[in-house]
Order: C-alpha cells, then sequence, then structure tokens
C-alpha cells in the first residue's frame, strides 16, 4: 500500500461585528481567495511582522564597535541611485 501524505490542520474560530465579516469577503473576493486563504494569509503575514519587530540581534564588542562605525559613517555617493532620485516619478509623469 502506497503512503499517502495527509496534512494535518487546526481550526481557529474567532467572532467579528458582520460589517467586518462584510469586508474581509469582499477582499478576499476581490484578490480571487477564499476567505479561509484570505484570513490565514493576511494573519499570518501581520504574525511574521510582529515577530520580526521583536527580533533580539546580540553582538559582541567588536561587532558592535563596526556596526556603530558603519552606522556614524557619511553615506556613500552613488551615481545610480543619484540619477534615480533626480528623474521625476512615474505617477507625477
Amino acid at each position: 500500500m502506497a503512503a499517502r501524505s495527509q496534512t494535518k490542520t487546526s481550526h481557529l474560530n474567532i467572532r467579528m461585528k458582520p460589517e467586518v465579516r462584510a469586508k474581509i469577503e469582499l477582499a478576499a473576493n476581490a484578490s480571487g481567495k477564499s476567505v479561509s486563504d484570505f484570513v490565514r494569509d493576511a494573519a499570518t503575514r501581520e504574525a511574521e511582522n510582529t515577530l520580526l519587530d521583536r527580533t533580539r540581534i546580540e553582538l559582541n564588542q567588536a561587532d558592535w564597535e563596526r556596526f556603530i562605525t558603519a552606522l556614524d559613517a557619511p553615506p556613500t555617493k552613488h551615481r545610480r541611485l543619484r540619477d534615480l532620485m533626480s528623474r521625476k516619478a512615474v505617477w507625477d509623469r
């Protein structure tokens, strides 16, 4: 008998006002997703952003000094960036 991959899922039940649900359904439909996919994607994206905002990075003293030096250094001049910033934005044309 061939092994079959089974995906285990769990449910998340939330309560919301009817107008909130209607807005979510409208947005899900506009993005071509089911309500479940839309809510799952939005919740996952928000969870990742929340956790990234709380990521702690530890540096030893030497790396900390290099980091601070890099932050304090004047910006490097980049011709291509200067050219790009001197052009009119596409939406302003």
